[in-house]
């Protein structure tokens, strides 16, 4: 179990996906506390309110900070340092803000910054942003584009910021999922699934 293995080989910090996370503290004593780890950053998907006031008890001593981004924005392009008491009107961790060297737009099916509070996709620039992807030029030149000089990744998410800079993830515009962490589009589902079916019926 992984309290044993806390146990057996002491750590400072933890970084996982949040769904891991809780299957850790799922698995635990229920006077258990572990006082070595000092820094925990979970990234890959929501962050539950509920997780930080769990996370305080079990490792008193952490600090927990909530990580986003894609890969093309090379996996991290945004923080926040969590802090206790969670608001109770949040439904999830917010983004935070970007990293040092990385940038965010919130833009409309236009292409135009949105106001504060209004969804738009989540475009990612600055050092971290890929050229593109390696043999599939059409998938590169529909993600990737140049505004006022910066090179932006178009992410597929949907976020929007609030009025003190706050980035807040809102989910995706298209049909991907999240499976522990990566992206998986349905339609990549759908066509295995066709071709198992066609395998067994040949």
């Amino acid at each position: 179990e992984i309290n044993h293995m806390l146990e057996q080989f002491p750590i400072t910090i933890w970084n996982s996906v949040p769904a891991i996370m809780k299957l850790f503290l799922e698995s635990l004593p229920v006077d258990y506390r572990n006082t070595e780890i000092n820094h925990i950053f979970l990234s890959g998907d929501w962050i539950g309110t509920d997780l930080p006031a769990k996370l305080a008890d079990v490792a008193p001593n952490s600090e927990l900070t909530a990580l986003g981004g894609a890969t093309e924005g090379s996996i991290w392009s945004n923080y926040y340092q969590v802090k206790l008491p969670v608001p109770k009107e949040w439904v999830s961790i917010p983004y935070g803000t970007p990293l040092d060297g990385q940038l965010y737009r919130v833009v409309d099916q236009r292409g135009r910054d949105c106001p504060d509070w209004v969804p738009g996709e989540l475009w990612i620039g600055g050092i971290g942003v890929a050229k593109g992807y390696v043999g599939d030029e059409t998938t590169t030149n529909n993600k990737f584009v140049s505004f006022k000089n910066i090179r932006w990744y178009k992410t597929g998410d949907m976020g929007r910021f609030w009025n003190d800079g706050t980035i807040e993830f809102l989910g995706r515009k298209d049909t991907q999922v999240k499976f522990r962490g990566y992206r998986i589009e349905l339609g990549e589902i759908e066509a295995a699934i066709n071709r198992a079916e066609g395998i067994k019926s040949s």
